[in-house]
C-alpha cells in the first residue's frame, strides 16, 4: 500500500522525458518504483499513478453502472488519454505530448504525490495557485480544523 507523500520541482526534457526525483521512488514499494499510469487529472494538472493507486481508482470506476450516460462520460473522458508508463534503467518515463500540450507544461513541472496519486502540474500555475504568504496559511489552517470546508463541500454537492 502506498502512503508517500512529497512536492518536488522536475525539469522535463523537449521530449516528455523526465528523471522521477529518487525521493519520490523511495516512498513507494519497490513493486511499485517501475510502472505508473498517467492521465487527465481532476483539475489543471495531469495525474501519474503509482500501480496500486491506479488500481483502486479503478476499482471504484468498475462499480459504477455503464449505463449511465454520465458513467460512461466520465469513463470516457478519463480512459482516453490513459497510458502505461514504464520507467528505464535511469528511472526516467516519457510523459505523452498530447497531455503535456494540453496541460501547458513544457519546461518545469512540480509532482505532489499524495498516496500514489501523483500530481503533475506546470510550476508557474501551480505556484500562482497554491503560493501563500504565512499569516494566509495560518488562517486556512484554522478554517480546515474549526471544519470550515464543509460547507464548501456541501454547496459543491448542491446542498446549501
Amino acid at each position: 500500500m502506498t502512503t508517500g507523500y512529497g512536492y518536488w520541482e522536475v525539469s522535463i526534457e523537449k521530449s516528455g522525458r523526465l528523471k522521477l526525483p529518487t525521493g519520490l521512488l523511495r516512498k513507494l514499494p519497490e513493486n511499485e518504483r517501475k510502472t505508473f499510469y498517467v492521465t487527465h487529472g481532476f483539475g489543471e494538472y495531469i495525474m501519474l499513478w503509482s500501480d496500486d493507486a491506479y488500481r483502486k481508482q479503478m476499482e471504484y470506476m468498475d462499480s459504477l453502472d455503464r449505463n449511465l450516460m454520465r458513467v460512461k462520460l466520465y469513463r470516457n473522458a478519463f480512459l482516453r488519454n490513459t497510458a502505461t508508463l514504464e520507467c528505464d534503467a535511469q528511472n526516467r518515463i516519457v510523459i505523452p505530448k498530447s497531455l503535456l500540450d494540453m496541460y501547458s507544461i513544457d519546461k518545469e513541472l512540480v509532482m505532489i504525490m499524495d498516496n500514489g496519486q501523483i500530481e503533475m502540474w506546470n510550476s508557474q500555475k501551480y505556484h500562482e495557485k497554491f503560493d501563500m504568504m504565512p499569516e494566509d496559511f495560518e488562517k486556512l489552517n484554522q478554517d480546515m480544523h474549526l471544519g470550515h470546508y464543509l460547507s464548501e463541500k456541501e454547496e459543491s454537492n448542491g446542498i446549501s
